[in-house]
Formats: C-alpha cells, sequence, structure tokens
C-alpha cells in the first residue's frame, strides 16, 4: 500500500521533514493519565481511495514535543503525492501491551480498552492543528490494566491494588487476584485447596466460628487455626490470657476480673478507718482518697466525724467514739435524774465541757408571773409559776417581772409614767404623785347651786372641748358651769333665790324649765342643753334669758306618756336633730325649731328601752328589757335613714351567754364596732361590732345606772382605749361606786373619796380628754380633775 507521512510525536517526529509548502495536520490524541504501560495504535486511511492507508503504534508519552499537557499523543498527518484532501484517523488503546512492528506488519498484544475516530482536510498549504480525539484509559495503581468499572472495556477487577490484575497469581487472601471470581471473600481465592479453620473477627488469634479456608498467606487476617474464643469482638478476650481487671472475662473462664479487688472506700473524715457506705466497685482507683480495705480492717461506723474510729477512746459527747455500736458507754449514769441541794428544778446528768466526766444540770426555775393585760409586768399579788428546764412557760405570763399593781388595767404597770387619768399608772399607791398639770383630782364639787339634800341630779352632759357641763335632775333642777374654775349657775325650778351666795356664785336664775323630772341631756356646740324626762317631757335651755321652751314627746295610742331614757344629738348643715328613746320602745326623731310638730316617731317596739347612744345618724345603738316571757335584758342597732321620709330599721342582738332576769340600762359607743353596756344586777356587756354581746359580771350584785367608754381614736395604741366607766346606785350608806372595766377584767380606781361618796349615783359623763362627770342623789357632783 502507499504510505503517507505519519508522525507520532515525538517518537517520529525527525523523520518527518517536510518542506513549508507540503501540506499537514497536527492531531492531539488525548487518553486518561496514569496510562503508562499499553498501547496506542493509529490508523490513517484516504477517505476517497480507501486502498491508501497507513497505520502506527506507538507507546503512552507524558509530554509533547510543543510542551502539550500531561496524558496527550501528538499525532502529525503530513500530505503525500496521491492523496485526496480528505483523510480518516482511527487510533485505539490497548492494555498491557507491548507495540511491535514494522514496515507493512504490525501488532498490537492486550485487550483494546477503547478507541476514537474522525475525519480531517488537509489544508493547500502548512500545517493546520484541528480538535482532539479522546480516549478512557484508567488505570489508577499503574499495574498496566484499565479498570473494569470504566466505560470501555478494561479488564482490571480492583484498579486500586495493582496486586490485583488479569495477569495476577491467585493467592489466599480473600481477593480475587486474577480478577475471574467474586471480589472479596473466601469463594474469591478459587482453585486453592481449603482446610479447616476458624473466624478470628478480634484477629487475636483465636477464633470462634468454624469454617474450610485456604491456608492464608502471611499477614492476611481473620482466621485461625484454635478456636474456643468466647467474644470475638474484643481482641482482650481469648483462653489462655491472662485476667486483667478491666471488667471483662478475659481468659474465657466465664468470670470477670476473678482475681482482682475492685472495691474501693473513702476515708471522708481523714481519721484512718473506712466508709462503709462510700465503696466504689470499679478497677482503677476513684481519687487519693480511696484505698482498699485490709483483711479483717473495721469499718468507721460514722465516716463525717474524725471522733468516731474503731479503737478510739469513749468520750462523752453523744457519739460512739469507739464504734462499737454504743454512745457514751462508759458513763452510765448520763441522761439519769439527779438534784442539787437549794435548787428545787431536778435535772439530768449530762457530758462535762471536757467530754470527759458528768455532771448534774440542776438549774434555779425561771420566774414567771401572769400578765393578763400584755403589758409585759407580771401581777405583784400573783403566786409564781416555777418553770425548770424543758418546760413550757404558761401562756399569758412573764419573766421575772411582777411589779403590776392591777394586771386587767394595762395603763397601770411598774416604771410606768404617772399620767392626768386619776388611775395609779406607776403603781406607787396611789395618785399623788400625778403631775401638777393635771389641775386637780377627783372629788366632790363645792358649789351652792349643787349640793342641797333636795337635789337628786339624774344626769350629766358635756360640751364639746369639755364646757359647759350641765346637770339636771327630779323636781326641774337644772344648773351650769360655763368654762373651767367657774361656779356652777343655776337654773332650778324651786331653788330660793339668794342675791348673794356664800361661796361667790352667780345667783339663782329664775328662767328655768319647769317641775319637771329630767332623766337624759345632751349639748349641741353652742353650748345649749337639750332635756328629756319623765312623762315624755322635752325642753331646751340655752343658759341665757331665753325661754326654755318646754314641751312633750306625742303621747302612744293608749295608756300615759312613757319616760324619755335615752337621747343624742347631731348637728349638720345648720341643723340640729335629736333622738330620744323612751320606756315604750319608741323611737323620736326630734328635728330642733321645724315648723309644725318636731317630732317623728321612727320605730316602735314591743322593748322597753333604757338607753341609746351612736357616733353616727344612721347606727344607734339601743338596750333596754322586755317583760314578754320573762324580765330579760334586750339590746338591738338602729339603721337610720335620713331624708323626706326618715326610717330606723330595727335589728336585734343576742347576749352571751342567754340573757339573764333585769334591765339593760345604758349604753356608750367608743368606736364603730366598739361599745359597753351596763344593767341590773352587776351585769356589763361588751359589744364588737356584730349582733352578739358579751356578758362579764362584776365582782358584786349591784345596779349599774351609767356608762361611758373612753377611746382615742388619734392615738389607738393608748392603754385607755375600750376602757368602759359606770356608776351604780346603791344605798344604805355605802354609795354608788365608781367602776373601771378594761378589756381584761374589772381595773382598780379611779376611786370616789371622802364623806360625800355615799349615795347613789345616777349619770357619768366623759370629754375627749378622759375628764369625768358623775352625779347622783342629795347633790352630789364629782369631777376629774376638780382643784
Amino acid at each position: 500500500m502507499r504510505r503517507l507521512a505519519l508522525c507520532l510525536l515525538p517518537l517520529l517526529v525527525l523523520a518527518c521533514s517536510k518542506s513549508k509548502e507540503q501540506a499537514a495536520v497536527r492531531i492531539p490524541v488525548e487518553y486518561t493519565s496514569g496510562f503508562n504501560k499499553g498501547c496506542f495504535k493509529v490508523v490513517v486511511q484516504d477517505v476517497a481511495k480507501p486502498e491508501l492507508n497507513l497505520e502506527e503504534v506507538a507507546a503512552p508519552i507524558k509530554n509533547s514535543v510543543w510542551g502539550g499537557p500531561s496524558a496527550v499523543l501528538p499525532v502529525f498527518v503530513v500530505k503525500k503525492d496521491g492523496w485526496g484532501n480528505t483523510f480518516k484517523v482511527t487510533v485505539s488503546a490497548y492494555e498491557k501491551s507491548s507495540c511491535t512492528g514494522s514496515g507493512e506488519t504490525l501488532a498490537v498484544a492486550g485487550q483494546q480498552v477503547d478507541s476514537a475516530e474522525n475525519v480531517f482536510e488537509f489544508p493547500s498549504e502548512d500545517v493546520k492543528d484541528v480538535s482532539a480525539l479522546t480516549l478512557t484509559t484508567v488505570d489508577s495503581d499503574d499495574d498496566g490494566f484499565v479498570s473494569i468499572s470504566a466505560e470501555k472495556k478494561g479488564t482490571d477487577c480492583a484498579d486500586n491494588d495493582p496486586m490485583r490484575n488479569p495477569g495476577q497469581k491467585e493467592l489466599c487472601d480473600d481477593k480475587d487476584n486474577n480478577c475471574v471470581g467474586p471480589a472479596v471473600g473466601p469463594e474469591a481465592d478459587e482453585g486453592l485447596p481449603k482446610v479447616p479453620m476458624f473466624l478470628d473477627g478480634d484477629k487475636d488469634g483465636v477464633g470462634r466460628e468454624a469454617t474450610t479456608h485456604c491456608v492464608p498467606e502471611a499477614g492476611v487476617t481473620g482466621y485461625a487455626t484454635v478456636g474456643g474464643d468466647c467474644k470475638d469482638d474484643d481482641a482482650d478476650i481469648a483462653p489462655g490470657k491472662t485476667d486483667i481487671c478491666d471488667n471483662k472475662d478475659n481468659n474465657c473462664d466465664g468470670a470477670t476480673d476473678e482475681n482482682d479487688d475492685k472495691k474501693w472506700y473513702q476515708d471522708g473524715d481523714q481519721d484512718g478507718s473506712l466508709g462503709e457506705a462510700t465503696i466504689k466497685t470499679q478497677c482503677g482507683q476513684p481519687d487519693n482518697s480511696y484505698r482498699h480495705r485490709v483483711q479483717n480492717e473495721d469499718f468507721d461506723c460514722n465516716d463525717a466525724d474524725g471522733n468516731n474510729t474503731p479503737g478510739k477512746t469513749e468520750s462523752c459527747d453523744n457519739a460512739d467514739n469507739n464504734c462499737d455500736g454504743n454512745a457514751d458507754e462508759a458513763f452510765p449514769t448520763k441522761g439519769t435524774s439527779c438534784n442539787l441541794p437549794s435548787v428545787s428544778c431536778a435535772g439530768t446528768w449530762v457530758c462535762t465541757g471536757d467530754k470527759l466526766a458528768v455532771e448534774c444540770n440542776a438549774r434555779a426555775p425561771r420566774l414567771f408571773y401572769p400578765d393578763r393585760d400584755g403589758d409585759g409586768d407580771g401581777d405583784q399579788n400573783a403566786t409564781v409559776d416555777e418553770v425548770c428546764a424543758n418546760e413550757t412557760p404558761q401562756v399569758g405570763h412573764v419573766e421575772n417581772l411582777h411589779g403590776d399593781c392591777d394586771d386587767v388595767d394595762p395603763a397601770a404597770r411598774s416604771g410606768l409614767a404617772e399620767v392626768c387619768d386619776a388611775i395609779d399608772n406607776n403603781c406607787n399607791a396611789g395618785v399623788s404623785d400625778e403631775p401638777l398639770s393635771c389641775g386637780g383630782t377627783l372629788k366632790d364639787v363645792a358649789s351652792y347651786h349643787l349640793t342641797s339634800d333636795s337635789q337628786d341630779w339624774k344626769t350629766v352632759a358635756v360640751g364639746q372641748g369639755g364646757y359647759p357641763v350641765w346637770v339636771a335632775g327630779r323636781a326641774g333642777k337644772l344648773a351650769v358651769r360655763k368654762a373651767a374654775n367657774q361656779k356652777f349657775e343655776s337654773y332650778s325650778y324651786g331653788d330660793t333665790a339668794n342675791p348673794s351666795p356664800p361661796d361667790g356664785s352667780p345667783p339663782l336664775n329664775t328662767n328655768n324649765c319647769g317641775d319637771k323630772n329630767w332623766t337624759v341631756s345632751w349639748v349641741d356646740s353652742q353650748g345649749s342643753v337639750f332635756l328629756g324626762g319623765e312623762a315624755g317631757w322635752v325642753a331646751k335651755h340655752a343658759g341665757t334669758s331665753a325661754a326654755c321652751g318646754p314641751g312633750t314627746l306625742p303621747p302612744p295610742s293608749s295608756g300615759p306618756t312613757p319616760n324619755i331614757t335615752g337621747m343624742v344629738g347631731f348637728e349638720s348643715g345648720g341643723a340640729t336633730t335629736i333622738y330620744v328613746s323612751d320606756t315604750n320602745g319608741r323611737l323620736f326623731r326630734w328635728a330642733v325649731g321645724a315648723a309644725g310638730n318636731p317630732f317623728l316617731e321612727l320605730n316602735d317596739n314591743i322593748n322597753n328601752l333604757y338607753g341609746l347612744h351612736a357616733l353616727r345618724e344612721d347606727f344607734m345603738l339601743a338596750v333596754g328589757h322586755s317583760s314578754g316571757g320573762g324580765d330579760r335584758q334586750r339590746f338591738l342597732s338602729y339603721a337610720v335613714t335620713t331624708g323626706t321620709t326618715p326610717a330606723a330599721t330595727p335589728t336585734g342582738h343576742t347576749s352571751n351567754p342567754t340573757n339573764v332576769d333585769g334591765k339593760a340600762i345604758a349604753v356608750w359607743m367608743g368606736d364603730a364596732d366598739k361599745a359597753c353596756a351596763v344593767g341590773d344586777d352587776g351585769a356589763a356587756w361588751r359589744w364588737n361590732g356584730a349582733t352578739t354581746w358579751d356578758k362579764t359580771d362584776a365582782p358584786s350584785e349591784f345596779d349599774f345606772t351609767s356608762v361611758v367608754m373612753r377611746y382615742d381614736t388619734l392615738n389607738p395604741q393608748n392603754p385607755l382605749n375600750e376602757q368602759c366607766y359606770m356608776v351604780d346606785k346603791r344605798t344604805g350608806g355605802t354609795g354608788g361606786k365608781l367602776h373601771r372595766l378594761t378589756p381584761y377584767g374589772w381595773a382598780k380606781g379611779p376611786d370616789l373619796t371622802g364623806s360625800l361618796a355615799n349615795v347613789p349615783l345616777n349619770d357619768i359623763a366623759i370629754t375627749e380628754a378622759g375628764h369625768l362627770w358623775i352625779v347622783g342623789e342629795d347633790g352630789r357632783v364629782f369631777h376629774y380633775p376638780e382643784p
């Protein structure tokens, strides 16, 4: 055949000389890098004259003569005479082959793995570069065989292992060395003789599962000629291994760490003995505070206390020092009873401070005294309560202090400052040490117009600020002290006129209110007194020459007009309103100065009323008795509405204990939810805002006549708050007395003294400052403070 000039650069470049005018084509053949041990075959054929062709073989090269990229085979085709302009180039790659041949005969050994072809045109002259032909020749392990997984026709079954390819001899290594069987596993070693063996998963030389396998090559693991491994996934475990402390059965004898002491104990208190509860079971020492227990070593009975250790000397400290199960066994009397001379309280044998012996801890008792009024000072006359150790003092007792001369009165105790209240505040045997600024003592008022035996004073009322003071009584008797240190003026009916009374009192004023028996009174802010009396009579006296203007309440539907027994007044917007109660159980509203009939009956009930009081016009308390079903006390409140149609709605109250025989005769409110009431046979009651009255009996059964309550709204801590003052009407030379009921009981004083304190007492009044006015029979008027 005719030959065309074909140059495979760089091998044939020197043979491919050409003149500048000759046409030539330069064709790069690209192939996969790493293909170093194969062969390329290049065939060139004239398209118009197929009989014109030539072929050439060449080994892979790394660089083209033109400095091209790696893995490129340059092909240079020069046009010769007789060839047409169009020719086809076919390039084939062969694995593991040698390139031989010359002249017209070429031979290539090995498997063809890829080929590429294309048709090209010669230029008119000079050299023409064309696009590359591309071959896939993957030989990653450089063993000359192309990967079987490539897109073409390679035969290497493991292109990442140069010891596995069709040219290798089969070995016993669980691999397909010659690429004719399975890739891996025992079946990959086809054709090799098999012998009995064991699978050795942990590669420790001892297998577990029996199998047959060829004799492995050196370095091949996973098989053993010896079996019996109890755990074939752990190389630390196999028959014949030395057992170590690692929580494993190293020698496959069925026991774990059988020769190792894995128990560690801590000496928490550093006294040399181990705490049994501190055990940790593990191979390694947890930390330096742990150690193994010596054989027969006793454990510490309290590893948190260095004083408790086996073998330690027993001390007296409530602890088991020697860990024998007993505490303080060397001191057998400890905890038993003991006594000391001159000490009334028994004691117990206890440990001494140095813990070496015992001693008796008997101590003198603590002394406690009743303190009923809670003022911190015990009753000076009470029996001491001796409280020994481990005993609890009685509730309401104080320790050591017992100088209280009146243990139901928080206004009296030892060390308290004396104040102006006619009470022995400092328990210094009387009230003679009251401050001079008090201005006087509790005594009878000496006045020309007061002290006649014919003057039975039944009621007393004081104005705002303490003055004026009005007293009134039977047979139209009426007198007033308009200011402190003044004499009483008389507006009494029937008194003998004296132009110059011997004590300097003003002469009798004939402007009286008639011959009426006055029983109740109230003073307004102008100093005028409003009076109520027997047979329903009412009057107003201004203490001037103005007419008294007496009148009566409307009579009942039948029978005589009842006696007025209660009166309280209110001023608002220039108007004065008086509320009065009577023995027929009626409640009236008196609109002072109103045109027409000024009296309006608000309520009428079956109770006979004897006392009425209020702090607000919309709420009033009343007391009395009912003859129905027995002569018993009655208590009630009124909800009063004013306006165009005033009304009063009563609510009945109860007594605790149940009401007894006799009348409730007077009532006084100290605050919106605090009140006292008194009655016959020494009965007194307290009210705390609900509908129950708690009864307290006086030490003796005498009939009370009047009551007031002291309550300082500006000083809620005043010890005199909620204290009730009351008088009685005893006769027979003893005379009525002033009594005081505190929240804790019947207190001492103030005392009415002197020869004139020997008649029944009828009424009591109190000012905001705590000044007292008391009136009674035979012209008796008492005052505190009276100069």
